[in-house]
């Protein structure tokens, strides 16, 4: 399917999809039904096994751009083709299997002006099958106009009670991303949305939020949840060593590097104590509570998630 040729977009909806036979089409028809903005919007087959193209290309419509990637290579590659073929003035990113609310990109682009580079509101979940939407994040855990490298950073860390802003789904200005030759990192599949996010703001984006929230993220029961391993946790302090390599940071934003940096070891090392526990290496655990006493503490989560359970029964 070649790139149309119709109105220059306003903004350009970039959907990798890989196996999303069973509910891209509800992806699809969120974005072409948003009012107020002129879209198109392009698909990234990566390599799907199951008749996700065919369900795109049954849209006989010029705004609907199907790419396919030749072999499997993760969302960020996926990301990377949807971008370079994107021809909006802005571009948003939507999972296969989440949607957009009625009105969405219109309400962001309302709240943009020369300075923005990136619009950002509020998510809301929904798990499948049911009409209920909630919002992810409560009252005053976002912050109220911008958002800064300091603020992500400091909320992107692992075993805590504070929700991850890497959940956010940014629209982005295509002219400042070309003007910074700010791409996904192509092999990085865990955190590749905050690295991405990330590299705009220490670029100095401006990044605007606005209070409606207009994303819809999908929780489906077969979804693959990611259970964090030491193995993960050793890929993304390697990540932020390449990010720190590529970047000097301002004070805060180092302040709230380091705060994740040992997060990220505590959450290593809790894992390793886990792993040592279950193994009957009591020897191994001992040394490791003491060489890092913080990760014994962080024991209590599952005794903490069982009780919750058990409240709410």
């Amino acid at each position: 399917m070649a790139l149309s040729d119709v109105t220059h977009p306003d903004v350009s909806v970039v959907i990798p999809a890989w196996n999303a036979a069973g509910f891209i089409q509800k992806a699809i028809d969120s974005a072409l039904s948003q009012e107020g903005v002129q879209v198109e919007v392009i698909v990234i087959d990566d390599a799907s096994e199951d008749h996700t193209v065919d369900i795109v290309k049954d849209y006989q419509n010029e705004r609907v751009v199907l790419i396919q990637a030749e072999e499997n290579s993760g969302p960020g590659a996926a990301r990377n083709l949807g971008f370079a073929a994107a021809r909006g003035d802005w571009i948003a990113v939507l999972d296969s299997d989440d949607y957009f609310l009625p009105g969405r990109l219109s309400n962001l682009l309302n709240k943009a002006d020369k300075t923005v580079d990136i619009l950002i509101d509020p998510v809301v979940e929904q798990p499948y099958g049911r009409k209920e939407c909630v919002p992810f994040f409560k009252q005053g855990e976002l912050p109220v106009d911008e958002l800064t490298l300091a603020h992500l950073i400091s909320t992107n860390l692992i075993f805590t009670h504070i929700k991850s802003t890497g959940y956010l789904k940014p629209v982005f200005r295509r002219r400042f991303l070309q003007e910074k030759g700010v791409t996904y990192w192509p092999e990085v599949r865990i955190g590749e949305d905050y690295y991405f996010l990330a590299a705009c703001l220490a670029h100095g984006a401006k990044a605007k939020m606005t209070e409606k929230a207009g994303y819809v993220y999908t929780i489906r029961s077969e979804s693959i949840s990611r259970i964090m391993r030491v193995e993960d946790i050793n890929i993304l302090l390697a990540n932020d060593g390449r990010f720190l390599s590529e970047f000097t940071l301002g004070q805060e934003s180092s302040n709230a590097q380091d705060f994740r940096t040992r997060n990220l070891i505590r959450g290593r090392d809790f894992l390793k104590l886990v792993r040592y526990i279950k193994g009957g290496q009591v020897l191994k655990a001992f040394k490791l509570v003491f060489n890092s006493p913080g990760s014994s503490l962080l024991l209590w989560l599952p005794v903490r998630k069982r009780l919750l359970a058990a409240c709410r029964t």
